[in-house]
């Protein structure tokens, strides 16, 4: 019998864990990746058979293969993925190979913010009901990987991104869930709309007689968009501020696939849910005052979010490589910001979008080429004016870190100097 071969396209974590799982159940594994691996990366992997081709993408990496498996970051108009396609290579995503032998439960939630609070709500409140489950996808783990490990549960919440529907067949969902909807991923998909269309189709999952959950704004940008209902499946609308409206899909979700109808019941499973890092996430506090890291804010309505969950004024701290989206919702929640601190390669535009309509209200504006500066700023600034500090960047991490765990924990560290010090756990307010 011939040994299939398998290119995969991509050296990430996802590429990684499905080259590893095509290697176990038989496959001749290629890896083609742009950048240059670790040596000792790159050892690991040939030491198991695995061939690697990094440094560059080039089209003799399809010589002899007989499948295409595709990372996430892969764009449709990647060269070897138009190649592959010309010359009739069958080409998978990441998502579909892991779960070619998956028939459990699958639920699917996407969106621009609050997808990953969402999926993690939802494994939580069925782990209280003795359910065993597995989550992850774009956040946490790919599924290749829980393949791999052999430790994938009957029951599969998965977290998809736009660029993975994009890439993805329809799976047959229990249920299916889009959180929010707001300027994103435009250099990816080219358009508002086509980004709209591609986390559409996580509805598309849902098998007749399924749910659809998604929220009233989500719902009205779709109808703007064109977007078309199915008729085989339940909809229904939640409504309510940031966690609200995670928490409203997640209980749905679960009284869904029990087949229960205790929605208050099932509700109280979250009383003692744990936030995820980096995502509105109290890190401490300066004179008593919350200091907040929320990280994972890539755009302005995330970080619009993070103010409204707020109860007194705090220095917002807004920075990154912006997505070319207008900042101006932001002064929506003036009253909840008190001063405005502004960062890295988008921080001077931040700055001169916003410091005007601040400005009026007798809010200052600050600008810094680095967060580090930025952040020992803010602190020093929210011990002088009795206010606590919001990390909510609304931009992405890439200019001057790896990803936007990388940029919260550099935050953490970098603020840590201005924090309170703890008795026992209690704040106590430095002299």
């Amino acid at each position: 019998m011939t040994t299939r071969r398998v290119l995969i396209i991509g050296g990430g974590v996802s590429g990684l864990a499905a080259a590893q799982l095509a290697h176990k159940i038989g496959y001749s594994v290629r890896i083609s990746d742009r950048a240059v691996m670790p040596v000792e990366k790159k050892s690991s992997l040939t030491a198991q058979g695995i061939e690697i081709k990094d440094g560059g993408h080039d089209e003799s990496h399809l010589a002899d293969m007989d499948l295409v498996v595709i990372s996430p970051g892969v764009r449709p108009d990647h060269p070897l993925l138009v190649l592959a396609q010309k010359q009739n290579l069958p080409v998978e995503s990441e998502i579909d190979f892991a779960l070619r032998n998956f028939h459990g439960r699958l639920v699917a939630v996407t969106g621009t913010n609050g997808k990953s609070t969402t999926v993690s709500m939802i494994g939580h409140i069925l782990d209280r009901l003795g359910i065993k489950s597995s989550v992850g996808g774009n956040l946490g783990d790919p599924p290749s990987a829980m393949v791999l490990r052999g430790d994938l549960q009957s029951t599969l919440v998965l977290e998809l991104s736009s660029y993975q529907l994009e890439q993805s067949q329809a799976h047959p969902a229990e249920a299916a869930a889009f959180t929010s909807f707001s300027n994103d991923h435009i250099e990816r998909h080219g358009t508002l709309e086509a980004y709209m269309a591609a986390k559409w189709r996580v509805f598309d999952w849902v098998k007749p007689g399924g749910v659809c959950l998604l929220t009233k704004d989500v719902s009205a940008a779709a109808k703007s968009f064109g977007m078309v209902r199915r008729t085989d499946v339940t909809w229904i609308e939640v409504s309510g501020q940031h966690n609200e409206i995670n928490a409203g899909i997640s209980i749905h979700v679960v009284a869904h696939l029990m087949q229960r109808t205790d929605l208050d019941r099932l509700g109280s499973f979250l009383a003692d849910f744990k936030g995820l890092p980096f995502r509105c996430e109290i890190v401490g506090t300066i004179n008593g005052r919350p200091v907040i890291n929320d990280s994972k804010s890539t755009n302005c309505e995330s970080t619009c979010a993070a103010l409204g969950g707020l109860k007194s004024p705090v220095i917002l701290m807004m920075g990154g490589k912006g997505k070319g989206e207008s900042y101006q919702s932001v002064t929506t929640w003036a009253d909840h910001i008190h001063a405005l601190v502004c960062f890295g390669a988008s921080g001077q535009s931040i700055a001169d979008e916003l410091s005007l309509p601040l400005g009026g209200l007798g809010k200052d504006t600050w600008v810094f080429p680095t967060m580090d500066e930025a952040v020992q700023h803010a602190g020093a600034a929210a011990r002088q004016c009795g206010c606590g500090v919001l990390f909510s960047p609304g931009c992405a991490s890439f200019d001057e870190f790896r990803n936007f765990e990388h940029r919260g924990m550099e935050f953490n560290s970098t603020i840590s100097g201005a924090l309170d010090k703890t008795l026992d756990g209690i704040p106590q307010p430095k002299n």
